[in-house]
């Protein structure tokens, strides 16, 4: 079980993040809901271990490697889409083989040989949330993942995240097409 206590993000005068109080507990499906502005992003890159609190404490983060952070804008790495899924596959010890696969789960499986600086931001993303889950990851937080997807892609997001074991936490500020099992709500932290 992750828990937060206190937590506060500041950057400069900026209080980017406010948050008394919050549990994420072993494979749950938390939502994190807020307008823009209410800290959600920086309550993940928090929960992923890349952002320290400026105040307050965390415990029971996965060890280095075992969270995997998919920004709403993610960054992908030169060369094709395919082989943006391989680099996680060959850090984890997986055969590059089950590259296809991740992709088609997502219905993304027609971008294999496409260069990611081709892609648009939404393919984009589905290849980055391909490369996360075939990391295998315990954590895994997602940054408003179902945004601009069309319903064909909602629907193979949503299928793979319902079949993920680990403990997902997803941000948006409308988390209606997420599958998660609870729902906490960000107050603007300014």
């Amino acid at each position: 079980m992750i828990r937060l206590e206190a937590v506060r993000v500041r950057f400069g005068t900026v209080t980017a993040l406010a948050l008394d109080e919050l549990e994420v507990h072993d494979a749950e499906r938390l939502g994190v809901q807020g307008d823009n502005g209410s800290g959600k992003s920086t309550l993940l890159r928090v929960l992923a271990g890349l952002l320290a609190p400026t105040e307050g404490r965390v415990t029971g983060l996965p060890r280095p490697g075992r969270a995997v952070l998919v920004h709403q804008r993610p960054y992908l790495l030169a060369g094709t889409a395919a082989d943006n899924v391989r680099y996680a596959l060959r850090i984890h010890r997986r055969p590059s083989t089950e590259a296809k696969g991740w992709l088609d789960r997502l219905g993304a499986g027609h971008l294999a040989d496409r260069t990611a600086r081709d892609l648009s931001g939404v393919e984009r993303r589905r290849v980055a949330i391909a490369r996360a889950l075939a990391a295998r990851p315990a954590l895994l937080l997602l940054d408003e993942p179902f945004a601009a997807l069309d319903a064909a892609g909602g629907t193979a997001l949503r299928e793979v995240l319902a079949a993920f074991d680990g403990t997902l936490v997803i941000a948006a500020p409308d988390l209606e097409p997420a599958p998660v099992t609870r729902q906490v709500t960000l107050e603007g932290a300014l």
